[in-house]
This record gives structure tokens, sequence and C-alpha cells, in this order.
């Protein structure tokens, strides 16, 4: 493993965010190893913007939810889903945007925006696996409805027309 440079180590602080990476969106863990967000740290608080830390939090804590988080048998969020649906975040938010309210669902993670004349949320439920609900109540924009994959076209003009305003 590369040693980090200096001026990154001077920012490292471990937290409890700490969870296994796996999968399409990280890195497998060796056997007994343990990859953690917290080593990610110094880069986000660097490069990442102020909502990112956030946003991360978020998603980690719906990760960690036990089994039967909200009375009706739900399962925490799926380490994949969770890390798309950041993926999706970074992909579509603007420096100006407002931050989404980021709430769990039984079936994913869902960023909401519900501000400026417009209602926009964004439903998560697996990798590629998501949908866009947009309401303009001026009347300026056409409604949007549709599930999508790869192509964030659509979510970044919501997100950019909401930004505008």
């Amino acid at each position: 493993m590369m040693a980090a440079s200096p001026a990154i180590a001077l920012h490292y602080r471990p937290t409890e965010v700490d969870v296994p990476l796996a999968g399409p969106f990280g890195t497998r863990a060796a056997s007994g190893e343990t990859l953690a967000f917290s080593r990610f740290r110094s880069y986000e608080e660097t490069v990442a913007p102020e909502w990112h830390q956030e946003a991360l939090a978020k998603i980690v804590s719906f990760i960690k939810r036990s089994r039967n988080w909200d009375g009706y048998g739900s399962l925490p969020l799926r380490h994949d889903t969770g890390m798309f649906a950041l993926q999706v975040l970074m992909a579509v938010m603007q420096p100006r945007t407002p931050m989404p309210s980021i709430v769990p669902s039984p079936s994913g993670v869902q960023f909401e925006w519900h501000e400026k004349g417009v209602d926009l949320e964004l439903h998560v439920t697996g990798p590629y696996e998501w949908e866009i609900w947009f309401e303009d109540h001026t009347g300026q924009c056409a409604s949007v409805s549709e599930e999508l994959s790869s192509n964030f076209a659509s979510a970044r003009e919501a997100v950019s027309i909401l930004t505008k305003r």
C-alpha cells in the first residue's frame, strides 16, 4: 500500500463510519483486511463540496441500520445501492444546488428537494436502478417521471432548473 502524502496524512482522522468496501463500486478487501471510508476522509475534506460529508454520513447510517429498522421488516440499505446513490448525487449536484433531504426507503434511498416552486425526487433502488419525479409548479417546465439507469441527463437538467432559481 502506498504511503499517504504528508499533506493528506495531516488531515486524516479515523471516524465511526468505517464500513468494509466490496462490490462493483468499491475495492474488495483481502481476507481479514477492512478498507474504510475514513481512510478517504482527507481527500474528501480537501476537494469535496460541503454537502458531501453529510450525504456520506447519512448513507452510511442507512447501511448500518438493523433489520426491521422501520417496524415493517425492511432491510438496511445495501452497500452497493448506497454507493451508487452517492455517485448519482455527485453527478447531478452543482456548486449552488441546495442540499436535498436524504431519506431511507424500504427499497433504497431518496433525495428530495421541495423548494423554489420545484418538487424533485430521485429514488435509488439499486446500482443503475433509479427514478426521477420532477414537477415545476410555475408551469415553465414539463413534468418528468421516468426510470433511469446510466443516463443522468434528465436528472442533471432538473437539478439545474432548481439551482438557477
